[in-house]
């Protein structure tokens, strides 16, 4: 027993030494925002920060510094993002996203309703609406504690204390309606009619102070006046007297509340979801008794006119103590192919005053300009486009706007060095995908017909019919992508709208297999029982790495390469929630899962982080180190780059060339080796049994090995610089 003990013992000292730094650390990565990018001539202020879509806008104290920092909640991917004031502008924050409730959702609004100095937090509840009160405490996170346990905000209704109801597609107006210093609640009527509901507030009336939420339902028809359909209303009337008039309001609907006239009462700013505009209703009543009587497009000098359902918010963005406006469209995907997701953010600013504010376009994409931002659904893919040594970024999208509502290719050159990356936007239409009638384009680089050059992949839903292809653009060159006469080949391979791919030899008989994230959560192994120029597709598993069908789970997506730089490489699986999952050494007979940690250097610890709901990953070495980066793409057509913590920045790796691989010892062949840099090599077998002999390769000066005597199968060559640092490579002997 003894000696089968230290055997064991020397077997995992040899494993564990050619897998140096083994640790959940392995999988720790930081969000690296040092990566410069420049789009139409200007410098990127916060290129990595996961992009936009469908924007709700809040303000509040994040660091306690005094300042009101930017809190945003985009609808599309169930997320809060938030950013700090600072005197270069506002600069994306992401630890502080943790600190709010996880049960946030469809909705967010800030507000501070106990007057305590402190924003309270106002979200959808599946009852009504959830309301949590600030609890922060000097000096340290931000908190909260449920301002009812257990139960949805309360009113007296007009039949006793009841939830107090709004549609999970609605955006209530919280405000001081009636002028008294504490705040009141408007709200589409829940069912039936379009009306808007008054619920007063009381705290003043009954305890003097503004330090609750004790909400009593006043009427109905808040404003005499119900809205019948996109634009229509009716006033002082019903939508049934209009002619052929009836209500149609089926859909979300967004109120917004603001004094435009100084005249102490509220006007009305509406819209709602089957809507392109903002409608300004002006109040000709008083703040204890409101009356509408026209509705107009808002703001008159440049409305506000989106694709649908643009929701307005009111925040000082500028800093001059005048509320500014922003509009931005409320939904949970694109629902047109004519949203621009890439401008969906307007900014108007007050050009007025705080009793008579008048607001002016600034501009539509209010934070994008300074983001990489794709639209929705950015796939990136990597590949060295010009053969400089360096790898450059290509991202997918759903559509584009911009290129006639297609989905095109987005390719940035990489114009600093193979260690100092720096990303240049030079066309967001690479090879002309505007052209075709393409949409929801994602992009891979392999070696899809084994000559050995990078082939581009990408599959498409056609405009004219629906279906969904998997296509390869064969590139001849094995220096760099020659795309000057390109073809597309259609793959026979079945695909749904939503798959995601991967590719990768994963039996190693030199043939390209293909791992597919299906509808059903699962992740599927489809090998290719064909040749290289025929392949035929054969699903040899419906749930690869044990990923099967799951209701909590879709179309997972995976990224494969090696991460931890142990010479094996791994699988990350990405969800629809963004967060990843690391499958270690993923060839083995029994790989460990591991879940990708987020350590926020600015903050000293590890964040809970959504990435941007779905998440679409590539691996790449993009610094030349010892460990590659995860860049990601997400729903919000932004890019995160997450580089590991452990990686050792800007050590060059040597590059190494073997061949043949595999190898044919058997047949007399010889192992060819040669290294632009001096390094050591040893070779072991995948239990980590040394083979052969140690060597020391001169630079740039050939080196054989002959393998004759090596029984048949897989070796792991392990190189070591000068410095220490160590890579491994593969080799097969047949």
């Amino acid at each position: 027993m003894k000696g089968k003990i230290i055997s064991s013992m020397k077997f995992w000292y040899c494993l564990m030494w050619l897998l140096p730094g083994v640790s959940f650390g392995q999988w720790s990565y930081v969000l690296n925002q040092q990566v410069p990018v420049t789009a139409n001539g200007n410098v990127l202020d916060n290129p990595w920060n996961g992009g936009l879509n469908s924007v709700q806008v809040n303000k509040m104290d994040l660091n306690q510094d005094g300042k009101q920092d930017l809190v945003l909640f985009d609808r599309t991917a169930n997320k809060v993002i938030t950013y700090l004031s600072t005197a270069a502008g506002y600069q994306y924050a992401p630890a502080f996203e943790e600190q709010f409730p996880a049960t946030i959702n469809s909705w967010m609004l800030l507000r501070d309703f106990n007057c305590d100095g402190k924003k309270d937090l106002f979200t959808s509840d599946p009852f009504g609406i959830a309301v949590f009160v600030n609890t922060t405490a000097a000096g340290k996170s931000i908190s909260w504690r449920p301002f009812n346990p257990g139960h949805p905000l309360l009113e007296e209704g007009l039949s006793g204390t009841v939830n107090l109801k709004i549609n999970a597609n609605d955006i209530p107006a919280i405000d001081d309606i009636d002028g008294d210093g504490d705040l009141d609640i408007l709200g589409m009527r829940f069912v039936g009619i379009g009306t808007v509901e008054y619920y007063q507030n009381m705290s003043i009336e009954r305890a003097g102070k503004c330090d609750s939420l004790q909400l009593k339902l006043i009427t109905q028809n808040w404003g005499n006046f119900e809205e019948c359909s996109c634009g229509q209303f009716a006033f002082g009337q019903t939508c049934a007297s209009l002619i052929g008039g009836r209500t149609q309001h089926v859909g979300g609907k967004a109120l917004l509340t603001i004094d435009l006239d100084g005249d102490g009462d509220r006007e009305l700013l509406f819209s709602e979801e089957s809507c392109t505009s903002v409608f300004l209703l002006v109040n000709n009543g008083s703040a204890s008794n409101a009356s509408f009587t026209s509705a107009t497009p808002f703001p008159a000098s440049f409305p506000a006119t989106m694709q649908n359902f643009p929701a307005p918010f009111l925040e000082d963005l500028d800093g001059d103590l005048l509320n500014d406006l922003l509009v931005s469209p409320t939904m949970y995907n694109r629902l047109y192919f004519g949203n621009n997701l890439r401008q969906s953010l307007w900014l108007y600013k007050n050009t007025g005053s705080a009793s008579q504010p008048a607001f002016t376009l600034q501009q539509k994409n209010f934070l994008q300009d300074q983001m990489i931002d794709a639209g929705d659904n950015s796939v990136p893919a990597l590949a060295d486009e010009d053969g400089d040594g360096d790898l450059d970024l290509f991202i997918g999208c759903n559509v584009n706007v911009d290129r006639s509502s297609r989905g095109t290719l987005f390719y940035y050159e990489n114009t600093g060095t193979p260690t100092l990356p720096s990303y240049k936007l030079v066309t967001d239409d690479y090879l002309g995908f505007s052209t075709t009638t393409f949409f929801n384009l994602r992009p891979y680089f392999t070696d899809i017909d084994g000559n050995g050059t990078q082939d581009l992949l990408v599959t498409t839903t056609d405009f004219t019919d629906g279906k969904d292809k998997l296509y390869a653009v064969p590139n001849p060159s094995k220096t760099h992508l020659d795309f000057s006469n390109p073809t597309l080949v259609e793959i026979n391979f079945s695909i749904i709208e939503n798959d995601n791919l991967a590719f990768y030899d994963i039996n190693a008989d030199g043939k390209m297999d293909i791992l597919r994230g299906s509808a059903t959560g699962a992740l599927e192994y489809w090998e290719n029982t064909g040749s290289q120029d025929i392949p035929v597709y054969t699903r040899k598993s419906d749930s690869f790495l044990g990923i099967g069908s799951s209701t909590s789970r879709q179309n997972p997506t995976v990224a494969l390469g090696d991460l931890n730089g142990d010479g094996k490489d791994d699988a990350l699986v990405g969800d629809q929630i963004g967060t990843f999952s690391v499958y270690d050494d993923f060839k083995s007979d029994n790989p460990l899962a591991f879940g990708v940690q987020i350590y926020d250097s600015t903050a000293s610890k590890y964040i809970q982080l959504n990435l941007g709901g779905r998440v679409f990953p590539v691996i790449g070495n993009i610094f030349r180190s010892s460990r590659p980066v995860i860049i990601t793409g997400n729903s919000l057509g932004g890019l995160f780059l997450l580089k590991n913590v452990e990686d050792k920045p800007n050590q060059p790796l040597p590059s190494i060339a073997l061949y043949p691989i595999p190898v044919a010892g058997s047949a007399g062949e010889v192992l060819n080796i040669q290294s632009d840099q001096p390094t050591e090599i040893r070779f072991f077998t995948l239990l980590g049994q040394p083979v052969g002999v140690k060597a020391t390769l001169i630079a740039n000066e050939a080196y054989q090995v002959d393998v004759s005597a090596w029984p048949k199968g897989m070796y792991l060559a392990r190189f070591t610089q000068k410095s220490g640092e160590t890579m491994t490579r593969r080799i097969i002997v047949n």
